[in-house]
């Protein structure tokens, strides 16, 4: 009879302890397709202009202020110990590749915080981390949001969705470059995989398309012609059929100039006889 009641006792006692204990928190998954831009959908958004940033030397600015030229955005966080820092580096180095714009004059760069715990000395310190060349720092800037409540409607415009997982205490985010035109609106994503000077260089001849269709850039324009971006491939391809299109309007061109030539030299002709 004792023997079934310490048996009892002891059933009674673990259940106890199970109540006791916390619940286990349900493992959180994130399907990676949460975090697909769908560009055709936020190409050509206009960003708010007066949407207010402070850099990392404390200076307040709004985004309108990156007005006139192209720009190239990225949205980072501080606190990340390595994609974020990894991939503003790897960008600072692709950077030095491009040569048909400069950096300060002809294009600027600008990284966002979408984490509102981020402060001044966090940028800071996520600068120094990055350790970018003092030739880039001039068109540059690392930057958090005055207001962290303006953080949703900056991602939200560029369709930029990132997530905190707590099994791994980071946040889940695309490594994206968003190209801007003079204007503002978004021109091009670039993904982190695609850091080259020469996709780079292609994404900002297109945010500059329209300075480049009033001053009539014909290198620009033809490089416009002869690549297309792949949304595949992630990457510009050279792209033969619009070349060939090109081509054939030249040379209808030239034969209606060349008739036009040969029919003024013959009535010419007739006229003097």
């Amino acid at each position: 009879m004792n023997g079934r009641l310490m048996a009892l006792m002891l059933v009674l006692a673990a259940q106890a302890a199970l109540a006791a204990r916390p619940a286990a928190l349900p493992e959180s998954t994130i399907d990676p397709a949460l975090l697909q831009i769908d560009e055709l959908k936020h190409l050509g958004t206009p960003l708010d202009a007066g949407l207010a940033l402070i850099d990392q030397d404390g200076n307040p600015f709004t985004l309108g202020e990156l007005r006139g030229r192209p720009a190239i955005l990225l949205l980072s966080y501080y606190g990340c110990d390595g994609t974020c820092s990894t991939f503003n580096r790897s960008l600072a180095h692709a950077l030095e590749g491009v040569g048909r714009f400069r950096l300060g004059t002809g294009y600027q760069v600008l990284t966002v915080s979408f984490d509102k715990q981020d402060t001044l000395e966090t940028t800071r310190a996520f600068v120094a981390k990055a350790g970018l060349p003092a030739s880039l720092r001039a068109g540059w800037r690392h930057a958090v949001l005055r207001d962290g409540a303006d953080i949703p409607r900056l991602s939200a415009s560029l369709g930029f969705n990132f997530f905190w997982s707590r099994a791994d205490q980071t946040f889940l985010h695309p490594n994206v470059m968003v190209f801007l035109t003079p204007d503002g609106r978004v021109a091009r994503y670039l993904y982190g995989h695609r850091l080259d000077p020469d996709n780079i260089e292609k994404a900002l001849i297109e945010a500059d398309w329209n300075r480049i269709a009033n001053s009539a850039n014909v290198i620009d324009m033809l490089a416009g012609v002869c690549f297309s971006y792949s949304y595949a491939e992630g990457r510009y391809r050279f792209n033969p059929s619009l070349l060939v299109g090109l081509g054939s309007m030249l040379l209808g061109f030239s034969v209606i100039a060349l008739g036009a030539f040969i029919y003024r030299r013959k009535t010419g002709r007739l006229t003097h006889a």
